[in-house]
């Protein structure tokens, strides 16, 4: 999509009237673009009753794909509070929760939950017939890290040394060690334009 952002730019320059929806990981910086991102689907609260659990978007996605791969997967009030805590573990993240409910085949509801305390390694079931993208949690961040350029992906492993965050005079002085062919301020706007 990137790539087409002049053709876009020519066509909007062209047709005045014309409105284009165009989705993509980054904006593509032309004029009149207008920026809607998408937030991940919204949590229940810990201390929701499972009623409101239930029809969390995110509790609700689970659900259905958990029911795609176990037809008679059912949602009970004693296991709302696990698949609470998995989606709030997952941050909402549509992938994230699709590769999650592919193991309620085989996973309790509670094991399933534990195991991602462990990290990654238990959103491994995409659809075959699915992008290599989307297979798997590793694989969007594989990809996505993937279309940076070089010294993006320098900052990015640098940033890696922090927890919880960082103040831009910090990543300049670990970051910035005068190898990057960018100023880390635009490395880091560049990488929050690419949703890393």
């Amino acid at each position: 999509v990137i790539d087409a952002a002049p053709d876009i730019a020519a066509l909007l320059i062209g047709a005045p009237a014309l409105k284009l929806l165009a989705t993509s990981r980054e904006p593509l910086r032309i004029a009149g673009e207008k920026e809607l991102p998408i937030a991940p689907l919204s949590l229940p609260k810990p201390s929701d009753p499972p009623e409101d659990i239930a029809a969390s978007p995110a509790v609700r996605l689970f659900v259905a794909r958990a029911r795609d791969v176990h037809p008679g997967f059912a949602l009970i009030p004693d296991d709302a509070s696990a698949v609470a805590e998995i989606c709030r573990r997952l941050d909402g993240l549509p992938l994230a929760i699709e590769l999650a409910a592919a193991r309620a085949k085989v996973l309790s509801l509670p094991a399933l939950a534990k195991r991602l305390e462990l990290g990654l390694k238990v959103l491994t079931s995409g659809r075959r017939d699915a992008s290599a993208r989307q297979r798997t949690l590793r694989g969007a961040i594989a990809w996505s890290y993937d279309l940076l350029t070089e010294d993006e992906q320098t900052l990015f492993r640098r940033l890696g040394v922090f927890a919880g965050g960082w103040s831009l005079e910090a990543a300049e002085a670990v970051c910035d060690q005068g190898d990057l062919d960018l100023d880390v301020l635009d490395g880091l706007a560049s990488l929050v334009n690419k949703s890393l």
